[in-house]
């Protein structure tokens, strides 16, 4: 096992293992439950996460609670992320109070802070919220979008047959000549 990856010894499965960091750096961390604070993990493992003022790279976990903190890539059974920065939001109950990249849910609740380039769910109730893209079977509240669906299906087809233009007059103009 490397220096600085955090796993907890299984001296007794019974028992929970709790990870509760404060101010350090690791690679990976596995338990139970882990507790980050003001830290920064490469990578999380665990049933449940709360982080506060921390920075992770990956987290798999069924319950991920962020406050202050800055995630890549999480997916998780239920998050919920308060005034974090998320890359991508993989879960099947989300609720969001921040900037998002890629969110994908089941059912999403989006606060007056939450902004999102890409939101994929199947419900999203929401107060004043801004994304960029948003693909859902049921809204309710106010949403304001760059791109809804049928805007991002025209912008698909226009941005399909502008690549399929510009493939056919290289191909005229610089085609080879037989001769």
């Amino acid at each position: 096992m490397a220096k600085n990856d955090l796993e907890l010894p299984e001296e007794d499965s019974t028992m929970p293992q709790v990870a509760n960091l404060t101010g350090v750096q690791a690679d990976k961390v596995e338990a139970d439950m882990a507790r980050i604070h003001r830290s920064y993990i490469g990578s999380v493992e665990a049933q449940e996460v709360e982080l506060y003022q921390s920075a992770t790279g990956q987290i798999n976990a069924d319950y991920v609670s962020s406050h202050n903190a800055v995630l890549g890539e999480v997916h998780s059974g239920a998050a919920t992320i308060n005034g974090s920065a998320v890359v991508m939001l993989q879960a099947q109950d989300t609720a969001l109070n921040g900037p998002a990249g890629i969110v994908s849910t089941q059912n999403a609740v989006l606060s007056d802070g939450a902004t999102t380039g890409l939101m994929l769910a199947t419900s999203v109730r929401a107060e004043k919220v801004r994304t960029m893209v948003l693909i859902a079977s049921e809204v309710d509240g106010p949403v304001e979008t760059v791109l809804d669906t049928r805007r991002l299906v025209v912008a698909s087809l226009l941005a399909g047959a502008a690549a399929g233009a510009v493939v056919l007059l290289g191909q005229f103009l610089f085609g080879r000549r037989k001769g």
